[in-house]
């Protein structure tokens, strides 16, 4: 099922829906030590916080229409753009680019070895997407409070 697209009610309760159920799978592979599954659970969780957010920033701040090709661009170019525009710390920034490089290089090395990931690498991203959400929450309260 496709990620709803705008902040309906309705649409709201899938996009809640999704998420409770991806991280129900992260819990299971994680439970099933399937750490390779459960890495690219984690990193995909992350990565539609970070989109959610270019998505917020895009449309209620900066009040630019933006295309779907944009929302689904590059990861880096949409950290880049956030932290450009003062919407993520350059630390947070930098730490989402190396998580990108260290997500690309971790998914090739376990063609040879399927073991490469580690919870710790799990760890890292959830804490990331932690802190990123936070930001959106943040973003999100400023942005109601200018109606």
């Amino acid at each position: 099922m496709p990620r709803p697209k705008d902040d309906a009610t309705e649409s709201q309760r899938k996009k809640f829906e999704q998420h409770k159920e991806a991280n129900s799978t992260l819990s299971y592979y994680l439970e099933q030590g399937n750490l390779l599954g459960a890495y690219v659970i984690a990193y995909s969780l992350l990565e539609d916080r970070v989109r959610a957010m270019y998505v917020v920033v895009q449309r209620d701040i900066h009040r630019v229409f933006y295309k779907e090709a944009d929302i689904n661009g590059s990861f880096s170019r949409i950290v880049d753009y956030l932290k450009d525009n003062n919407h993520l710390t350059k630390e947070l920034a930098k730490s989402l680019q190396k998580s990108n490089l260290s997500r690309n290089n971790l998914l090739h090395n376990a063609m040879w070895e399927i073991n490469v990931v580690t919870k710790d690498h799990i760890n890292r991203i959830r804490k990331l997407r932690g802190e990123v959400s936070s930001q959106l929450e943040k973003i999100k309260r400023e942005v109601k409070k200018k109606g």
